[in-house]
């Protein structure tokens, strides 16, 4: 493997793989030519194939309806002030073996990353809340999976009990420190996009 291949590898990231399943535009085309032609990550880009297929999959109106009942987020009631919350747990992609991985002792910072992210589910899968801790600070990115904008919702990160109050997902929630959550929980009012 060539050095510049091996730079690169190092430089993709989780947001890559998916991008590249889900908006394969938004990648650059070396990331893209090399994904595309490596198995480097073949592991990873199945489970968003996969994740992406479950999405994809047509269900009848019926079914529809029936799921929709099930989900607490589409039977909120407006003139109910009780909010809908959501509880989302951490979940953990296949770990990737690597063999013969020696790393000199005066490797900078140990193998310690720089970057780390964890990534938390429902248990139904509607929505996917990302959490990326940089050297000292975070990103919390909230998605639905049912393509949907989320206005108007609490965060709150457990164990801490930090709240914050989101106007909508359209952009991360940005802060100057690390957070290691336990769980996530959503309080929200949903609104569809049209």
């Amino acid at each position: 493997m060539k050095i510049e291949e091996l730079r690169l590898k190092d430089r993709i990231t989780e947001k890559d793989l998916f991008d590249f399943i889900f908006f394969p535009a938004l990648l650059s085309k070396e990331k893209f030519l090399y994904l595309k032609n490596s198995d480097d990550f073949s592991k990873e880009l199945e489970f968003f194939t996969e994740l992406k297929k479950s999405l994809q999959k047509e269900i009848s109106d019926e079914e529809r309806i029936l799921i929709s009942k099930k989900i607490p987020a589409y039977s909120f009631d407006v003139s109910d002030n009780s909010a809908k919350i959501i509880h989302l747990y951490p979940v953990e992609l296949p770990k990737k073996k690597v063999k013969g991985l020696i790393l000199a002792a005066a490797s900078e910072n140990n193998g310690k990353p720089k970057v780390t992210s964890r990534t938390f589910y429902d248990d139904n899968k509607t929505y996917i809340i990302k959490v990326i801790n940089y050297e000292n600070s975070s990103k919390i990115f909230v998605f639905s999976t049912q393509y949907e904008v989320i206005k108007n919702f609490d965060l709150v990160i457990a164990p801490q009990n930090l709240r914050y109050h989101i106007d909508d997902n359209s952009i991360p929630l940005e802060l100057d420190f690390n957070v290691l959550p336990e769980s996530v929980t959503l309080e929200f009012n949903l609104i569809k996009q049209s």
